[in-house]
């Protein structure tokens, strides 16, 4: 008796312990904007219904069953009409939001598996006010590299001074740095598959959706690079290679270097493929170089100059940019055999102009 009296405290001891550790743990809302996203947000929803302590979603305008299944999956859905302003549509969110920490996904996107099972107790641990994620999104079939992995900042404490700024491409880290609070990385990720998926909405829509909310907000600021990168890199999407090489371009003249190494990474790895797609071989590696040394791992900037010097007929500086992409094998390539083939290429014509 005696033994099992014993064993019997020490499961009542245990789960008192459990439940003092649940109730004293920080709680956590997933914040989100929908509209007319039947076809992925229940994925969303569940990657999170067994993590977060709430999910708030505020549906923009939605006719299709979105809200419907937003509150089958257990989310509260606030009708918002939608005023061509994400920030407000975000920062609506966060005003119900009850949690001491937030958490923003879009209604593509998931938590990837071992974030789910670790994000509780990285909340626990937190010591800064707001944590950069991975957002790994996937490309289109077809595309150089399977995913492209973004640094944005989704997890945050729930304090209302932290609010999201801008109308398009909106973002919360400035609030959070503006009072005080630190923003650090994390080894959490979500995965984005808006452009990967044949039902999705794709980059054209997006795009065509993005614009005129960019150029009202250029209007506004018109000396701000991060809106001129974002424009051009729209004009980019739907083709208009002139108005995205101008403002590409533009931000170089402006205060560029208050956007990051990796945001004008990206830009000269852009202005690097339209100068490209223009046959002006010379700007397109000279871009590229300067997309490299901002981020010696940007795999499109080091295709792209290789690409340029065999157009060039400068085999051996193309057999070296491609050799590196080889060697480094960076699992986002899509068909890492084409640098097999053009390795093999740059070779042949080496060994024949040595004969």
């Amino acid at each position: 008796m005696s033994a099992d009296s014993s064993g019997s405290n020490s499961i009542a001891d245990g789960d008192a312990v459990e439940r003092e550790r649940v109730s004293t743990r920080p709680t956590l809302s997933l914040c989100m904007i929908a509209r007319n996203e039947e076809g992925c947000i229940a994925r969303c929803l569940e990657s999170v219904q067994d993590v977060v302590d709430e999910m708030i979603v505020v549906d923009t305008g939605s006719r299709d069953a979105t809200p419907a299944i937003a509150e089958a999956h257990g989310a509260t859905v606030f009708r918002r009409r939608w005023q061509d302003d994400f920030s407000l549509a975000r920062n609506c969110s966060l005003e119900q939001a009850t949690g001491d920490w937030i958490l923003v996904l879009d209604a593509d996107e998931e938590l990837e598996g071992e974030t789910r099972a670790s994000i509780r107790d990285f909340v626990a641990r937190a010591a800064a006010d707001g944590y950069s994620l991975r957002v790994r999104c996937f490309n289109s079939p077809g595309d150089l590299q399977r995913y492209e992995d973004l640094s944005i900042t989704r997890l945050f404490r729930n304090r209302p001074e932290y609010r999201y700024e801008q109308p398009i491409h909106e973002q919360i880290r400035p609030a959070i740095e503006r009072h005080g609070g630190r923003v650090l990385g994390s080894p959490l990720t979500i995965l984005h598959h808006g452009y990967a998926e044949p039902t999705g909405k794709g980059k054209t829509p997006r795009a065509i959706r993005n614009l005129e909310l960019l150029q009202k907000a250029l209007a506004a600021s018109p000396s701000d690079p991060y809106l001129h990168y974002q424009l051009g890199a729209t004009y980019k999407a739907l083709g208009n290679k002139a108005a995205a090489d101008a403002y590409l371009r533009r931000v170089l003249d402006l205060d560029c270097e208050s956007l990051g190494d990796a945001t004008l990474s990206t830009v000269y790895m852009k202005l690097a493929q339209l100068a490209l797609g223009s046959n002006d071989y010379p700007s397109a590696v000279g871009y590229a170089e300067a997309s490299l040394a901002r981020n010696p791992r940007n795999v499109v900037s080091r295709y792209v100059a290789g690409l340029a010097h065999i157009y060039q007929g400068n085999l051996r500086e193309a057999y070296s940019y491609f050799q590196h992409l080889r060697r480094e094998s960076d699992p986002s390539l899509a068909n890492p055999e084409e640098l097999d083939q053009v390795l093999a290429y740059c070779r042949s014509v080496m060994g024949q102009a040595a004969r």
